[in-house]
Protein backbone atom coordinates (compact mmCIF):
# COMPACT_ATOMS: atom_id res chain seq x y z
CA UNK A 1 0.00 0.00 0.00
CA UNK A 2 2.85 2.34 0.87
CA UNK A 3 4.43 1.81 -2.58
CA UNK A 4 1.09 2.49 -4.26
CA UNK A 5 0.71 5.78 -2.39
CA UNK A 6 4.33 6.71 -3.13
CA UNK A 7 3.78 6.08 -6.86
CA UNK A 8 0.49 7.98 -6.76
CA UNK A 9 2.20 10.96 -5.08
CA UNK A 10 4.89 11.02 -7.76
CA UNK A 11 2.26 10.86 -10.51
CA UNK A 12 0.59 13.95 -9.04
CA UNK A 13 3.72 15.91 -8.04
CA UNK A 14 5.31 16.05 -11.51
CA UNK A 15 2.15 17.32 -13.27
CA UNK A 16 1.65 19.77 -10.37
CA UNK A 17 5.02 21.37 -11.12
CA UNK A 18 4.21 21.43 -14.85
CA UNK A 19 0.80 23.05 -14.34
CA UNK A 20 2.27 25.69 -12.04
CA UNK A 21 4.91 26.64 -14.63
CA UNK A 22 2.30 26.80 -17.42
CA UNK A 23 0.01 28.77 -15.10
CA UNK A 24 2.72 31.35 -14.37
CA UNK A 25 3.49 31.71 -18.10
CA UNK A 26 -0.20 32.14 -18.92
CA UNK A 27 -0.59 34.70 -16.15
CA UNK A 28 2.44 36.78 -17.12
CA UNK A 29 2.37 36.34 -20.92
CA UNK A 30 -1.23 35.43 -21.85
CA UNK A 31 -1.32 36.23 -25.55
CA UNK A 32 2.23 35.08 -26.30
CA UNK A 33 1.73 31.83 -24.37
CA UNK A 34 -1.46 30.97 -26.21
CA UNK A 35 0.12 31.78 -29.56
CA UNK A 36 3.11 29.56 -28.75
CA UNK A 37 0.94 26.72 -27.47
CA UNK A 38 -1.24 26.85 -30.58
CA UNK A 39 1.80 26.79 -32.88
CA UNK A 40 3.18 23.78 -30.98
CA UNK A 41 -0.17 21.98 -31.30
CA UNK A 42 -0.24 22.76 -35.03
CA UNK A 43 3.30 21.41 -35.46
CA UNK A 44 2.30 18.21 -33.62
CA UNK A 45 -0.65 17.82 -36.01
CA UNK A 46 1.64 18.43 -39.01
CA UNK A 47 4.12 15.83 -37.74
CA UNK A 48 1.24 13.40 -37.16
CA UNK A 49 0.15 13.83 -40.78
CA UNK A 50 3.70 13.27 -42.02
CA UNK A 51 3.99 10.18 -39.78
CA UNK A 52 0.73 8.72 -41.15
CA UNK A 53 1.86 9.30 -44.75
CA UNK A 54 5.33 7.80 -44.20
CA UNK A 55 3.89 4.89 -42.22
CA UNK A 56 1.37 4.13 -44.99
CA UNK A 57 4.07 4.31 -47.66
CA UNK A 58 6.40 2.00 -45.71
CA UNK A 59 3.73 -0.56 -44.81
CA UNK A 60 1.61 -0.55 -47.98
CA UNK A 61 3.49 1.44 -50.60
CA UNK A 62 1.29 3.53 -52.85
CA UNK A 63 -1.41 0.82 -52.81
CA UNK A 64 -3.20 2.34 -49.81
CA UNK A 65 -4.42 5.60 -51.29
CA UNK A 66 -7.01 6.03 -48.52
CA UNK A 67 -4.36 5.92 -45.75
CA UNK A 68 -2.16 8.38 -47.62
CA UNK A 69 -5.17 10.66 -48.21
CA UNK A 70 -5.96 10.63 -44.48
CA UNK A 71 -2.35 11.57 -43.72
CA UNK A 72 -2.53 14.38 -46.29
CA UNK A 73 -5.74 15.73 -44.73
CA UNK A 74 -4.13 15.72 -41.27
CA UNK A 75 -1.09 17.47 -42.72
CA UNK A 76 -3.24 20.11 -44.46
CA UNK A 77 -5.27 20.74 -41.29
CA UNK A 78 -2.00 21.14 -39.34
CA UNK A 79 -0.63 23.65 -41.85
CA UNK A 80 -3.95 25.54 -41.86
CA UNK A 81 -3.97 25.69 -38.05
CA UNK A 82 -0.33 26.80 -38.01
CA UNK A 83 -1.15 29.68 -40.34
CA UNK A 84 -4.39 30.54 -38.51
CA UNK A 85 -3.52 29.80 -34.88
CA UNK A 86 -6.56 31.72 -33.65
CA UNK A 87 -8.64 28.58 -34.25
CA UNK A 88 -6.60 26.65 -31.71
CA UNK A 89 -6.49 29.55 -29.23
CA UNK A 90 -10.26 29.35 -28.81
CA UNK A 91 -10.02 25.62 -28.00
CA UNK A 92 -7.14 25.88 -25.48
CA UNK A 93 -9.26 27.14 -22.55
CA UNK A 94 -11.60 24.19 -23.01
CA UNK A 95 -8.69 21.74 -23.02
CA UNK A 96 -7.21 23.33 -19.90
CA UNK A 97 -10.63 23.21 -18.24
CA UNK A 98 -10.80 19.49 -18.96
CA UNK A 99 -7.31 19.08 -17.43
CA UNK A 100 -8.43 20.95 -14.31
CA UNK A 101 -11.50 18.73 -13.95
CA UNK A 102 -9.35 15.61 -14.37
CA UNK A 103 -6.87 16.88 -11.76
CA UNK A 104 -9.78 17.67 -9.45
CA UNK A 105 -11.04 14.11 -9.80
CA UNK A 106 -7.50 12.81 -9.09
CA UNK A 107 -7.39 15.08 -6.05
CA UNK A 108 -10.70 13.55 -4.92
CA UNK A 109 -9.01 10.15 -5.11
CA UNK A 110 -6.16 11.42 -2.95
CA UNK A 111 -8.70 12.96 -0.54
CA UNK A 112 -10.37 9.55 -0.21
CA UNK A 113 -6.93 8.05 0.57
CA UNK A 114 -6.38 10.78 3.17
CA UNK A 115 -9.77 10.01 4.73
CA UNK A 116 -8.96 6.26 4.80
CA UNK A 117 -5.60 7.04 6.43
CA UNK A 118 -7.51 9.14 8.97
CA UNK A 119 -5.54 12.29 8.15
CA UNK A 120 -6.38 15.26 10.30
CA UNK A 121 -8.59 17.76 8.46
CA UNK A 122 -8.94 15.42 5.48
CA UNK A 123 -12.12 17.29 4.53
CA UNK A 124 -9.92 20.18 3.37
CA UNK A 125 -8.61 17.90 0.60
CA UNK A 126 -12.20 17.31 -0.53
CA UNK A 127 -12.87 21.07 -0.61
CA UNK A 128 -9.67 21.78 -2.55
CA UNK A 129 -10.51 19.04 -5.07
CA UNK A 130 -14.03 20.44 -5.49
CA UNK A 131 -12.61 23.94 -6.11
CA UNK A 132 -10.35 22.52 -8.84
CA UNK A 133 -13.35 20.86 -10.50
CA UNK A 134 -15.36 24.11 -10.30
CA UNK A 135 -12.42 26.03 -11.80
CA UNK A 136 -12.33 23.51 -14.65
CA UNK A 137 -16.04 23.88 -15.30
CA UNK A 138 -15.75 27.69 -15.25
CA UNK A 139 -12.82 27.47 -17.65
CA UNK A 140 -14.82 25.33 -20.07
CA UNK A 141 -17.89 27.56 -19.83
CA UNK A 142 -15.98 30.82 -20.34
CA UNK A 143 -13.77 29.54 -23.16
CA UNK A 144 -15.26 31.60 -25.95
CA UNK A 145 -15.31 34.90 -24.08
CA UNK A 146 -12.41 37.31 -23.84
CA UNK A 147 -9.39 35.02 -24.36
CA UNK A 148 -6.75 37.25 -22.77
CA UNK A 149 -8.70 37.62 -19.52
CA UNK A 150 -9.67 33.95 -19.56
CA UNK A 151 -6.01 33.04 -20.09
CA UNK A 152 -4.93 34.99 -17.01
CA UNK A 153 -7.69 33.34 -15.00
CA UNK A 154 -6.62 29.95 -16.35
CA UNK A 155 -3.05 30.77 -15.29
CA UNK A 156 -4.25 31.47 -11.75
CA UNK A 157 -6.29 28.25 -11.79
CA UNK A 158 -3.30 26.19 -12.93
CA UNK A 159 -1.11 27.72 -10.22
CA UNK A 160 -3.86 26.94 -7.68
CA UNK A 161 -4.10 23.37 -9.05
CA UNK A 162 -0.36 22.82 -8.63
CA UNK A 163 -0.31 24.26 -5.12
CA UNK A 164 -3.32 22.23 -3.99
CA UNK A 165 -1.82 19.06 -5.49
CA UNK A 166 1.30 19.64 -3.39
CA UNK A 167 -0.83 20.26 -0.29
CA UNK A 168 -2.92 17.15 -0.76
CA UNK A 169 0.14 14.97 -1.48
CA UNK A 170 1.80 16.36 1.66
CA UNK A 171 -1.31 15.63 3.71
CA UNK A 172 -1.49 12.03 2.50
CA UNK A 173 2.26 11.53 2.93
CA UNK A 174 2.06 12.88 6.46
CA UNK A 175 -0.91 10.68 7.32
CA UNK A 176 0.53 7.53 5.74
CA UNK A 177 4.07 8.21 6.91
CA UNK A 178 3.19 6.96 10.36
CA UNK A 179 1.86 3.65 9.02
CA UNK A 180 4.47 0.96 8.34
CA UNK A 181 3.16 -2.45 7.17
CA UNK A 182 -0.17 -1.93 8.91
CA UNK A 183 1.44 -1.13 12.25
CA UNK A 184 1.01 2.36 13.56
CA UNK A 185 4.27 3.77 14.80
CA UNK A 186 5.21 7.11 16.20
CA UNK A 187 8.21 9.10 15.10
CA UNK A 188 9.45 9.18 18.68
CA UNK A 189 9.56 5.37 18.78
CA UNK A 190 11.77 5.22 15.73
Amino acid sequence: MKDKIKEFRLNITIPAIFTMVIGILLLVFPVESLATISKVIAVIIILSGVFVIVNQLIEHGVDNALGIAVGMMILIVGIWLFNDSGKIISIIPIAIGVILVIHGVQDLGMAVEAARAKASNFWISFVLAAVNIVFGIICIGAAFQVVSLATRIIGIMLIWDGITDFGIVHSVRKATGSVVDGTITREEDI
